[in-house]
């Protein structure tokens, strides 16, 4: 028996060891990464990178994406990705990175905040729908498209219904 505990000691010291070096992203290292992920289509990957807070925007990114066409995805598939600039805050616990893209051919700024102490992407509507006006407080987001459903306030308590198209 006492081989036995020796053995797992052995086996389990080192592993914590190593555990506890492991080296936390950095947000070039994280704003890569998700973009990345984003590139390749895998929005489950871009939202272990990404806020809580984030993950309807990109649920809504996924939606979009959805409906591109072979070539659009092919294009962004085959973009160069690259860090131009990062900028940490005074505090250490936001940071924004600046990354150019060579399919869209600008730059993208890309805000991180720390989360639970690992960088993580920070998303709002306004990022990825530039004319996008933030629903009035109070406001139901659909769940299944994150986009805001129109409340009828004639209806007694405001009951959220869909609007006809």
């Amino acid at each position: 028996m006492t081989n036995i505990r020796r053995f797992l000691l052995l086996a389990v010291i080192p592993t914590l060891l190593l555990s506890s070096c492991k080296k936390k992203a950095t947000p070039d290292e994280v704003a890569l990464a998700f973009m990345h992920a984003i590139q390749d289509s895998n929005f489950d990957k871009a939202r272990d990178y990404a806020t809580k807070e984030s993950q309807q925007v990109i649920q809504l990114y996924s939606f979009f994406d959805a409906r591109r066409n072979e070539a659009e995805r092919e294009k962004i598939k085959n973009a160069q990705i690259k860090v131009v600039k990062t900028e940490e805050s005074d505090s250490g616990d936001k940071a924004s990175v600046t990354i150019l893209n060579s399919s869209a051919h600008q730059e993208e700024i890309l805000q991180l905040v720390k989360e639970s102490g690992q960088w993580k992407i920070s998303l709002t509507f306004e990022s990825i729908i530039p004319n996008y006006i933030p629903p009035p407080d109070g406001a139901i987001m659909d769940s299944a498209t994150g986009v805001p459903v129109p409340v009828d306030t004639t209806l007694p308590g405001g009951a959220a219904v869909p609007q006809a198209q």
